[in-house]
């Protein structure tokens, strides 16, 4: 999850001010020494962010400046920038996976650490980036590896059974936030901390006649998905051992499929089923139209999904879950100062016995903010020569080196993330409030596409009946498992695994 931007706009332990503070001075070394080894020709394409705009965009001016610097240092090769026409991962990947069968894909795309190891993107099409990860990079002095300038957290999240095949930029939080007007009406006086403590306060709210609280379900990759590796993550603690088999940060999709397949992720389950029945429990307080709308869209998108932010700026209703990248964007609808943030509300065993009592704060988020880039292989892209692919390697170390890393993501972050890379100068954020040094392993599910787009799709529409209330609990478990299990053996059979020897 993810953010879905994921940005699923997904999921991870927030490093806060831990990525600012306490990281040491890091030594940088000259240019010309660090593009000696570099002789390349050619033209190297980098797709853009998702949601950043074109190249020429303020999100992106920095990004292109420190861009244009490593050109004069290598006269041989020209970075030429692609626009991103997806607004989510999930349709960016797909595009991905065409363009790579013809071999025309870009040579740096941009990715997220979810999609990239949970298999959803067939093998062949990204580059193992670990055998360049353990060199030095040759912009920072002293630097044995360049995977030793990441932060722990990230690298949790980055490093695969001693794979990696994208590269994490900056930190980002999901918050819920909430209008003080609002709760100042409904005798509100501090935001809620648990799950328990929230379903008053929704009552609280609906008994002053405002509306409580827009949970969008028009994607799966946002608030549907957010809540599903929260609950997952939080009940099923306890049972990781049983379906961690790549011993990754994330349950990656071969955890997934192997956790329903052992019915952990199963409505027979009722740990799993008690998730669930939380939020069924909270639909008499959910906003209506739910559907059009999103957590994750932009609130100048002109196609659907709708953000549900301007209507949250117009106090249509009193919360919205959202991401911390959209504090500009309520600055931008002039709400400063009249809304304030709280992490979403740990589920504890005041709620329901299956509670494992630990925070999940940062699971979802994490550093899964700008800056996340993957270079695809020659394969999948006959432009990638070995010379340029050497060049871009170096390019990539010349963006991540701690010099240029804090200002790249801060310029297309708009303040709003964390820089992840130790010694990168950066900016403070509310996400700092929703860091966790030490998350759990974060089980992920079917909403977030860690099963394919086709089983994301299913889901949404499911859920979607659910919340609105269009079906009842006992239909809405049976048509739940019966896409659980599609969704395992359509990923195993498409994956080319075979889940019994798992299960048996």
């Amino acid at each position: 999850m993810t953010r879905s931007k994921t940005l699923a706009l997904s999921a991870a332990g927030l490093l806060g001010t831990a990525a600012l503070a306490g990281c040491g001075a890091v030594n940088t070394v000259s240019p010309a020494h660090a593009s000696a080894n570099v002789s390349a020709h050619g033209v190297i394409t980098v797709q853009l962010q998702a949601n950043t705009g074109p190249a020429s965009s303020s999100q992106n001016r920095m990004l292109v400046e420190i861009t244009r610097q490593w050109e004069r240092q290598h006269p041989g090769v020209t970075i030429k920038f692609l626009d991103n026409p997806y607004t989510t991962v999930t349709q960016s990947n797909a595009a991905l996976i065409t363009e790579a069968s013809a071999g025309k894909a870009p040579d740096i795309v941009w990715e997220q650490y979810g999609t990239v190891t949970s298999g959803a993107i067939p093998a062949g099409i990204l580059t193992n980036l670990m055998p360049y990860l353990k060199k030095p990079n040759p912009y920072v002095k002293g630097n044995r590896e360049w995977l030793d300038l990441w932060e722990p957290v990230a690298q949790a999240y980055m490093v695969v059974g001693q794979k990696a095949y994208v590269l994490l930029g900056s930190d980002l939080g999901t918050t819920i936030f909430y209008n003080k007007a609002d709760f100042q009406k409904a005798h509100i006086s501090q935001p809620p901390k648990t799950w328990q403590q929230f379903v008053v306060d929704l009552k609280k709210l609906k008994n002053a006649g405002i509306t409580p609280f827009m949970f969008t379900d028009a994607t799966g990759g946002c608030n549907p998905s957010w809540f599903e590796r929260k609950f997952s993550s939080e009940l099923l603690h306890s049972e990781v051992n049983k379906i961690d088999i790549n011993h990754a940060q994330v349950a990656d999709g071969l955890d997934t499929a192997v956790a329903i397949e052992r019915n952990i992720i199963s409505m027979t389950n009722p740990a799993y089923a008690a998730g669930w029945k939380l939020l069924g429990a909270v639909r008499p307080y959910l906003a209506p139209g739910a559907s059009s709308v999103s957590a994750c869209a932009n609130v100048t998108a002109n196609a659907a999904p709708e953000s549900q932010l301007i209507p949250f700026a117009q106090g249509k209703y009193a919360m919205v879950w959202s991401g911390t990248w959209h504090v500009p964007d309520l600055k931008s609808l002039g709400f400063s100062g009249k809304y304030g943030e709280f992490p979403f509300p740990e589920i504890t065993k005041a709620s329901t016995k299956y509670s494992a009592n630990i925070s999940v704060n940062g699971v979802v988020g994490g550093p899964n903010g700008v800056g996340e880039w993957s270079l695809t292989t020659e394969r999948a892209n006959s432009n990638l020569t070995p010379a340029l692919q050497k060049a871009a390697i170096n390019y990539l170390q010349y963006l991540y080196a701690p010099q240029n890393e804090g200002r790249w993501v801060a310029g297309a972050g708009n303040g709003a993330f964390v820089p992840v890379i130790k010694g990168a100068a950066g900016t403070t954020s509310s996400a700092q409030q929703f860091e966790n040094s030490h998350p759990p392993v974060v089980i992920d599910g079917v909403l977030d596409g860690q099963l394919g787009a086709s089983a994301q799709t299913d889901a949404v529409h499911i859920l979607q009946q659910y919340l609105s209330s269009s079906i009842s609990w006992n239909i809405f478990a049976q048509e739940w498992d019966a896409m659980l299990k599609q969704a395992a053996q359509e990923w195993a059979l498409t994956n080319h695994v075979n889940l019994s020897k798992y299960v048996h």
